[in-house]
């Protein structure tokens, strides 16, 4: 039995792909991983057919001796799933499923494409899809899958979670049949392939050193309306749904890494909410990787899981970066957003708390979403003015609103009648494509936090907002951002060398 998987993310790392990989392979599965980073990256909707001829035609031959082919989607990404899916349909009969957070929350709509569709976390359903179809079996009632089977449609239940996340191998790194796309070839990957892809990481660049990017739990703590974490959980209700895995198992995953890549320089923790952790475990966590690791670390944190014993330790651990979620300044905007306990009293607080490391860390940053349908001109103003208080150094990362099927927020406007064009305005829209507003203009003057306060604070006074933010200078201010987007462009090849 041989299962191909196949990402289409910009990232490598791809996370859950490896894991499957690996979990497959401790049962004896064979499988080969194909990396097809897109090329139009978050130009979602300048081009629906993502990969060329020649493209499609090597990532069909990586798959002609498959059994089972998997790919893994978010909803940006669904073009990419399509158009490989169609592909394979025309060169073979071999079987697919779909899997990832696209197809979790709308299964429906991605059964009408794949034979699967996986919902939920995958790495027991897949296992036993590719046992069931190896000795020709009946797979309906495999739990956490939907699919066809002798022309009938079954729709079964998400599978129950594991207690524990220390019964998976970590993600597989082996190179092993593992293959990516090149130009305009796909190829076998190489460490030095490897070591390209890394180095242009979004912190990688930041911090001028190659990361290795890694999960050590799996959910959030948190409800915000926005975030598809919201929505996958109430498929399992909160119970269960926020799982760590052990410091050893991460710590084992780390050394054989930096073992395999001697050139990775950081380690990059993704979870959610790292800080999420207990106080305990943190520690833990803090004792082992100065024993066995000893490399400089990131992570994120959330206003709510902030505080200062556990950043102290982590810092002392080796932290030197860390980003936070602040979403939005205004009252509103956060109660819109499931937020209103991370209020600006407790932004504040905790900002304050990371500015007392900023010897010891670079500039933390801090995540803003805009363009929020709801929005008004008070609510933008509220950002602003907290970000003229962000006691400094910082750096911003504003994304702007996509209104992820299934989320709440998706529900909302979709009641509401702010979704027009659910294909335009959420299936190919990316969070960098902001709107090119007065208030965003602003908010890109302020991301290296080199802003003068007064000055923010003099930009968003009554008078220059009225007349910045009017009709008649609306093409003037779509000009400017519009220029300031293509000069980032233009430099970011040159700062990640």
């Amino acid at each position: 039995m041989r299962v191909v998987l196949v990402s289409p993310y910009p990232d490598i790392t791809s996370f859950g792909l490896r894991s499957l990989s690996a979990w497959l392979r401790h049962h004896g599965i064979q499988t080969r991983c194909i990396f097809l980073p897109d090329q139009f990256g978050d130009e979602v909707a300048a081009q629906p057919e993502r990969y060329s001829p020649a493209v499609l035609q090597d990532f069909v031959e990586c798959c002609k001796d498959a059994d089972l082919v998997g790919i893994t989607l978010m909803t940006n990404y669904f073009d990419n799933a399509l158009q490989l899916t169609t592909a394979l349909r025309q060169a073979s009969a071999v079987p697919v499923v779909w899997g990832g957070v696209h197809a979790t929350i709308r299964p429906e709509e991605c059964l009408q494409h794949a034979d699967f569709v996986c919902i939920g976390d995958g790495e027991e359903t897949l296992l036993e899809l590719a046992q069931i179809l190896e000795r020709g079996g009946d797979p309906s009632t495999i739990q956490g899958l939907w699919g066809t089977h002798q022309g009938d449609v079954f729709r079964n239940p998400v599978r129950p979670l594991p207690p524990g996340l220390d019964i998976y191998p970590p993600p597989d790194w082996s190179g092993t049949d593992h293959h990516i796309l090149a130009g305009d070839r796909v190829t076998p990957m190489t460490d030095d392939a490897v070591r390209e892809h890394l180095t242009g990481g979004t912190v990688s660049t930041l911090l001028g050193k190659i990361g290795y990017q890694t999960m050590t739990g799996r959910g959030c703590p948190h409800r915000c309306s926005y975030c598809i974490n919201d929505a996958v959980k109430k498929l399992y209700g909160a119970r269960n749904y926020l799982r760590w895995r052990s410091t050893s198992h991460v710590m084992d995953e780390l050394e054989s890494i930096i073992r395999q890549f001697p050139f990775i320089g950081f380690i990059w923790i993704s979870d959610d909410a790292f800080f999420g952790r207990p106080m305990q475990d943190i520690l833990e966590f803090c004792r082992e990787y100065k024993q066995r690791i000893g490399l400089p670390f990131t992570c994120l944190a959330s206003p709510l899981t902030m505080r200062e014993d556990k950043l102290a330790a982590l810092v002392d651990a080796g932290l030197v970066y860390l980003q936070m979620g602040v979403q939005s300044g205004s009252p509103h905007i956060q109660e819109l957003f499931n937020r209103s306990r991370m209020n600006n009293a407790k932004l504040l607080e905790a900002m304050h708390i990371i500015h007392k490391f900023r010897d010891r860390l670079l500039p933390p940053s801090y995540d803003f979403i805009l363009d929020a349908p709801w929005e008004t001109d008070e609510d933008r103003r509220a950002s602003l003015e907290l970000i003229s208080r962000i006691p400094k150094p910082f750096r911003l990362q504003p994304f702007s609103l996509v209104l992820y099927p299934g989320t709440a927020l998706h529900e909302k406007a979709t009641a509401e009648g702010l979704l027009q064009n659910e294909r335009r305005d959420v299936y190919s829209k990316h969070y960098t494509m902001r709107a090119p507003s007065y208030s965003n203009l602003l908010i890109s003057l302020s991301k290296t936090g080199k802003m003068p306060a007064w000055l923010l604070r003099l930009a968003i006074s009554p008078l220059p907002w009225r007349v910045f933010g009017s009709h008649a200078l609306e093409p003037v201010i779509r000009g400017t951002f519009l220029a300031l987007k293509r000069l980032k462009s233009m430099l970011k090849p040159l700062l990640s060398h």
